[in-house]
C-alpha cells in the first residue's frame, strides 16, 4: 500500500511539473494584442497585452525632436531609442516620466526598440521637426 501511495505521489508531482512548464512556456511566448501603427513620422502602440520585442525606425534630422508618451500600466515595458551609431539617446520604463521630448542630435536613421513582459501600456512617438 505504501509503495502505491509513493508511486501515485511521484506521478502527481510529475504531472504538476509538466503543467507548470507548459504554463511558463506559453506565458513567455511573443504576442501582441492591441493597436500598432508605424509611420515615417510616428510610432503608436496601444498595448492591451504584449510579450516580446518590437522595432521601428525613423529617419530624423539634426534639430528634430520626438514628442513621447510612454506609460506602463501593468507588467514590464522598456523602450530605448538608438542613434544611427547605435548609442542610446533614451532609455526608460514608463513608470516615472510619461510625457516628454527627446531632441535629435544628428541626422540619420534612429531605431526605437520596445521590450515587453506581460505588459499593458501606451507608447506614442511623434516626430516634430
Amino acid at each position: 500500500m505504501k509503495k502505491r501511495k509513493f508511486v501515485f505521489l511521484i506521478v502527481l508531482s510529475l504531472l504538476f511539473l509538466a503543467g507548470a512548464a507548459v504554463f511558463l512556456f506559453c506565458s513567455n511566448q511573443e504576442s501582441f494584442t492591441g493597436s500598432r501603427i508605424k509611420n515615417p513620422d510616428a510610432y503608436l502602440l496601444d498595448i492591451d497585452r504584449m510579450n516580446g520585442t518590437d522595432l521601428h525606425t525613423l529617419e530624423l534630422h539634426e534639430g528634430d525632436s520626438l514628442q513621447i508618451r510612454l506609460k506602463t500600466e501593468k507588467g514590464a515595458l522598456y523602450m530605448e531609442i538608438k542613434a544611427p551609431d547605435g548609442t542610446a539617446i533614451y532609455q526608460g520604463n514608463g513608470k516615472e516620466t510619461t510625457d516628454f521630448t527627446v531632441n535629435i542630435p544628428e541626422s540619420g536613421v534612429y531605431t526605437v526598440v520596445v521590450e515587453a513582459r506581460q505588459a499593458k501600456g501606451t507608447i506614442h512617438i511623434f516626430k516634430k521637426g
